[in-house]
C-alpha cells in the first residue's frame, strides 16, 4: 500500500512538471504579459543649461526613474533640479543650473518594459549602395535588433547597425544577403487599448495629460489594415502626441505603458 502511494504522489508530481513546463510552450506568447526585462543606468547627451525633456534623451520603453547627475561637457557635475513626475512615478521633465556650455550628458535610471512578445525574423535583401541594405518590415521599429547577415553562400558578413532600417555591411558585398533580426511584435498585444479614436488631415495629434508624460506609448493608425502604420516613443512633456502619417484620416489604438 505503502509503494502504490509513492507510485501515485510521483505520477502527480511529474504531471503538475510537465503542465507548468507545457505553458511556457511558444505558441502561448500570444498570452504575453507587460513584463519589466531589465532596469540600469545609462548615460546620454542633452542639452543642459535649459529645462530637459525625458522624451529627448531616453528610449521607448523606458521609465526614467531617477536623475543621477548631469555633467557639462568640461565634466563639471551637477544636480538636476525641478524634477517632475508624472502620477505612475515616471520621471518627464527636469531643470539643470549649468550656464555654460550648452551641452552635456544626463546619468539616469531607469526600467525596460515589453508589452508584447520579442519575436526572430529573416529577410533576403538587395545590397543596395555604399554597402546599406534595408529591412523593409513594417513592424521593425519596435525593439529591433540585428543578429546576423549572410551572404549567399550562408557566410557570415561584418555588419554595423544603429537604428533605422539601414544595415551597413562592407561596400564590396553585392547581390542578395540573408538578414536575420528580432523585434517586439505588438501585433501580438493582449492588452485593451488605453484609448481608441480617429485622426484626419487636420487633426493628426492625440492630446492626453501631463499625467501620461513619460510613458511609452505604441500607436497603430488603421489597425489590422494594408495601410496600418505604427508609431512608438515616449510622451512628450506637454502630453500631446504628434503623429506623422501618410493616410489622410483613420481609427487608432493606442497603448500606453
Amino acid at each position: 500500500m505503502k509503494n502504490t502511494l509513492l507510485a501515485l504522489m510521483l505520477v502527480s508530481s511529474l504531471f503538475v512538471i510537465s503542465c507548468g513546463a507545457d505553458s511556457t510552450k511558444p505558441s502561448d506568447a500570444y498570452n504575453f504579459k507587460k513584463t519589466e526585462v531589465s532596469s540600469g543606468t545609462k548615460k546620454a547627451s542633452i542639452t543642459v543649461n535649459t529645462t530637459v525633456n525625458v522624451e529627448n534623451f531616453a528610449s521607448a520603453g523606458e521609465k526614467v526613474t531617477e536623475i543621477v547627475e548631469v555633467v557639462d561637457s568640461a565634466g563639471k557635475v551637477y544636480k538636476a533640479a525641478n524634477v517632475t513626475k508624472n502620477t505612475d512615478g515616471s520621471i518627464y521633465q527636469f531643470t539643470t543650473t549649468v550656464t555654460a556650455p550648452s551641452y552635456g550628458s544626463v546619468i539616469y535610471k531607469y526600467t525596460k518594459t515589453l508589452i508584447a512578445p520579442v519575436v526572430t525574423r529573416t529577410t533576403i535583401a538587395t545590397v543596395g549602395t555604399s554597402g546599406s541594405v534595408n529591412i523593409n518590415d513594417p513592424l521593425f521599429l519596435f525593439e529591433k535588433n540585428v543578429i546576423s547577415v549572410k551572404d549567399a553562400s550562408g557566410n557570415d558578413i561584418h555588419f554595423n547597425y544603429y537604428g533605422g532600417p539601414t544595415v551597413l555591411i562592407p561596400d564590396n558585398i553585392t547581390g542578395n544577403v540573408t538578414i536575420k533580426y528580432q523585434y517586439m511584435d505588438i501585433d501580438k498585444i493582449i492588452e485593451k487599448p488605453t484609448q481608441e479614436g480617429t485622426i484626419s488631415s487636420t487633426t493628426t495629434t492625440i492630446t492626453l495629460t501631463q499625467n501620461d508624460a513619460g510613458k511609452t506609448y505604441i500607436c497603430v493608425v488603421n489597425p489590422n489594415s494594408a495601410t496600418a502604420e505604427y508609431f512608438y516613443n515616449i510622451v512628450p512633456s506637454t502630453g500631446i502626441i504628434s503623429l506623422t502619417t501618410t493616410t489622410t484620416s483613420g481609427n487608432y489604438k493606442l497603448w500606453l505603458y
